[in-house]
């Protein structure tokens, strides 16, 4: 898929979520509550060195799970990382999204200039939602509650949690204070005594640098880095 039409899938896509409401969404819960639930266990991450750190936290704060993390700083690019992971093969998950601040961009999933792994099929099983502000808990456990019994698309997969930006509560959630810091990773200034035409001879090249780096995840229990480009 090119950029042009992810761009398009994207923005219908987004139309779509921006255009149900918590009333909407707890009126299809009740009008398809049926007995039957989707599997549903304790979520993992289901990368490695992220779940190191989420466990080195949890074991010195004696922190029981959910959520299994609280992120802050740049956090959309982990977020990416995340939920494009977790909906992708060999996981195939489904995951519920809850966007308070309306800032999580679908589109990124799919973009052809990034490493995420997530295709375009695996889109209809990320649930996003858009709750206004104060009505994230409303929305948190109505979305659950319709993962669980309700009449979706997605009963085949396993129901991994809940994302919740810009608020608390799900499995993970990410705003402005959190124990994981997400920061741009650090690309090393020019040598001591390197001159102007030296300097300006080698941008280029340290541009190159500049736009590959990484992205760092950092907590006093240890970092995460990853790069999504």
């Amino acid at each position: 898929m090119d950029a042009a039409t992810a761009k398009h899938v994207g923005a219908r896509l987004l139309g779509e979520v921006e255009d149900g409401s918590l009333e909407e969404l707890l009126g299809e819960l009740r009008a398809n509550l049926t007995n039957t639930s989707s599997h549903h266990r304790s979520p993992e991450l289901p990368l490695p060195g992220l779940t190191t750190v989420a466990s080195r936290y949890q074991k010195a704060t004696q922190s029981a799970p959910p959520p299994l993390l609280s992120v802050s700083g740049r956090y959309l690019p982990l977020l990416y990382h995340l939920v494009s992971t977790l909906i992708a093969a060999p996981h195939s998950y489904t995951v519920v999204l809850v966007d308070v601040e309306s800032r999580f961009d679908v589109t990124r999933l799919i973009h052809p200039s990034s490493n995420y792994s997530a295709a375009y099929s695996d889109l209809k099983h990320l649930y996003v939602y858009r709750p206004a502000r104060g009505q994230e808990q409303a929305a948190i456990a109505a979305a659950e509650g319709f993962m669980l019994y309700g009449a979706h698309g997605s009963r085949d997969r396993e129901w991994w949690g809940t994302v919740v930006v810009g608020g608390t509560g799900g499995d993970v959630n990410a705003g402005w204070k959190g124990w994981l810091r997400v920061e741009k990773e650090e690309v090393g200034g020019f040598a001591v005594g390197v001159s102007v035409d030296e300097a300006l001879k080698d941008r280029a090249r340290r541009q190159e640098v500049v736009d590959g780096a990484g992205w760092v995840a950092r907590s006093q229990w240890g970092n995460y880095g990853w790069k999504d480009v």
